[in-house]
């Protein structure tokens, strides 16, 4: 009888999770980057942005780092990081970063795996 209430309540906390998961709650401080960088990604693609968004685009950054999984759903979804790549060519073209940022994009990855899925420079 025991056994059976532990599994219960095993399976009990486990659907509870899956379905916490699924809803995906996220703090205020996530829902403002994912607002934040789904914009300025659009600012970018649409050749609005201006030079004094960096500021924002860094913070944003910074916090989406301390979740990297929302990071990469993000990125795979809106490709923020060309985004940025593209923002910083346009608007500081000596930023050390871009380098980096170019490496990265030539090599999308796979979100949960993390595997290579396309080499655009070979076209593989």
């Amino acid at each position: 009888m025991d056994n059976v209430i532990l599994w219960t309540g095993l399976a009990l906390l486990i659907a509870l999770l899956t379905y916490l998961n699924q809803k995906q709650l996220y703090s205020p401080k996530v829902k403002r980057a994912y607002r934040e960088l789904r914009e300025l990604t659009e600012k970018v693609r649409m050749e609005r942005s201006e030079a004094s968004d960096l500021y924002r685009w860094e913070a944003e950054l910074t916090e989406l780092e301390n979740h990297p999984n929302e990071l990469n759903k993000l990125d795979a979804e809106i490709r923020f990081h060309h985004a940025f790549l593209l923002y910083l060519e346009r608007h500081y073209p000596s930023d050390p970063r871009i380098i980096g940022l170019k490496q990265a994009d030539a090599y999308q990855k796979d979100m949960v795996l993390g595997i290579k899925i396309k080499d655009y420079k070979s076209n593989k």
